[in-house]
């Protein structure tokens, strides 16, 4: 009897630790559970951005097709998207393929030039701080802002170190920003190789860029292969894009195919030939017969053939009428054969010597 008193209430207290021992691991094993289920998803992204990881063998969610087309996104570098008018640089940034160049304009023409683009639906804008016209640019460009015509997010801003600026790249940096009356600038590019001290400037861009400041960087006026690998291979981040004299009789065909290995595009300056030489491209047999076929003009067969062939084309005009004339390229396309035509005009022959 003693034993079954004694016995009694160890049975009793037995029974409920163990009812209390099994209720706490099964909400362990539930919150464990829930853990590990929340948990997955987080891993997919690091799979896929990797690719080290093996597959999942649970099926996929509805969520990882949005995770998958947002890693590959980098596959398509370099390819012009001439629905949307734009290229992703090899930096992550799209990058309209057409603009308004500002070379050789006046700071009264460029304000006037930038306003006239960005109405007209440029979103692009070249110059550069020898042109002395950062100043007129801003003010166009605050013009259009100010008017509810684009927001700053919406515009692509170019501007290039001048090769006297080299030694002192940081400054030359800010004194841009400082003119353009901006806080970042799209794509700053060198101007032309220097050897001397080039790298040192596409370094301070570096810096620039890493700061915020800048958003890609790039050269022009590289027209040797030798010459493009000697400052990529002193520096740390690619060239987004290099801007060379580029146009039907002068292809660039040689340095497109090389810079393709580092996702780097063309980008052409004279892209119609330039002042002085327009007309001679304009009054190209083949050119001006493949215009006529299309109802456009040469200058807008020329354009269309540059985006086509994967150059970013910035023709720079102060005619409000040519401005909006060079836009008009996105209603038509140039078959295989034309492009072929166009290809066979190459003369390899630039019209600058510079």
């Amino acid at each position: 009897m003693k034993m079954q008193q004694r016995t009694g209430p160890f049975v009793w207290m037995r029974k409920t630790f163990l009812v209390v021992l099994t209720a706490i691991l099964l909400l362990s094993a539930a919150t464990c559970g829930s853990q590990a289920t929340a948990a997955q998803p987080s891993k997919e992204p690091v799979q896929e951005m990797t690719g080290n990881e093996a597959p999942a063998e649970e099926p996929a969610t509805e969520e990882e097709p949005t995770e998958m087309t947002t890693t590959q996104e980098p596959a398509a570098t370099g390819v012009f998207d001439l629905e949307k008018g734009t290229v992703l640089l090899n930096s992550g940034y799209e990058m309209p393929v057409l603009g308004i160049g500002c070379f050789a304009l006046s700071d009264a023409q460029a304000e006037n030039s930038v306003y006239w683009a960005l109405r007209d639906g440029y979103r692009l804008i070249d110059t550069a701080r020898i042109y002395g016209n950062e100043a007129g640019v801003g003010r166009g460009i605050r013009r259009a802002i100010d008017e509810g015509l684009v927001t700053r997010e919406d515009i692509f801003v170019t501007t290039k170190m001048w090769t006297s600026d080299y030694d002192n790249g940081d400054a030359a940096v800010q004194a841009s920003l400082d003119r353009l009356g901006l806080d970042y600038v799209d794509l700053m590019i060198l101007h032309h190789s220097q050897p001397s001290n080039d790298v040192q400037a596409y370094q301070a861009m570096e810096r620039a860029m890493e700061a915020g400041k800048l958003h890609s960087i790039g050269l022009s006026n590289y027209y040797e292969p030798e010459d493009f690998d000697r400052l990529v291979d002193a520096t740390s981040i690619l060239p987004a894009l290099l801007q060379n004299e580029t146009h039907p009789y002068h292809q660039s065909t040689e340095m497109k195919e090389h810079i393709a290995q580092y996702g780097t595009v063309m980008e052409s300056w004279f892209p119609l030939g330039g002042r002085g030489n327009t007309q001679i491209l304009f009054n190209d047999d083949t050119i001006a017969s493949i215009a006529a076929a299309h109802g456009k003009t040469s200058a807008q067969t020329i354009l269309r053939w540059h985006l086509q062939a994967g150059n970013i084309a910035i023709p720079g005009s102060s005619n409000e009428s040519h401005i909006a004339e060079n836009f008009d390229i996105f209603d038509f396309s140039l078959s295989d054969e034309e492009m072929a035509e166009m290809t066979a005009i190459d003369r390899d022959d630039r019209f600058a010597d510079y």
